[in-house]
């Protein structure tokens, strides 16, 4: 299902239009789907698309063992929510811990294969 991988992209988008960033909410009007653009809408969307990369990454666990892409996609996932409330940078630097995580779970899920 590849939610580790998608998630964070669907988390990203979500979050940019939560903030009200311009070319996200263009490109939610262009498509038809205009009706999204709601807070009450967006956030449980976003932490639907959190709890999608949560879910891969721990699933990915098992693969190569390691908690640690689990523990920051929790932490960064905290952040990404928390910040919609707090400031916009909170959420930016939540959503990069979050591509971080991801990508070290991808890269140890490659390496567990590779030996």
């Amino acid at each position: 299902m590849h939610s580790d991988k998608w998630g964070p992209f669907g988390s990203i988008f979500a979050a940019l239009c939560c903030l009200g960033v311009a070319p996200a909410l263009a490109a939610l009007s262009a498509v038809g789907l205009g009706f999204l653009i709601s807070d009450a809408i967006l956030v449980p969307l976003l932490a639907l698309f959190l709890a999608a990369t949560i879910w891969g990454v721990h699933r990915d666990r098992t693969r190569h063992g390691n908690s640690g892409p689990v523990r920051l996609s929790v932490l960064a996932a905290g952040l990404s929510l928390a910040g919609l409330w707090i400031s916009p940078l909170v959420v930016a630097a939540g959503l990069a811990a979050l591509v971080a995580s991801s990508l070290w779970n991808f890269r140890l899920v490659r390496l567990s294969r590779a030996t």
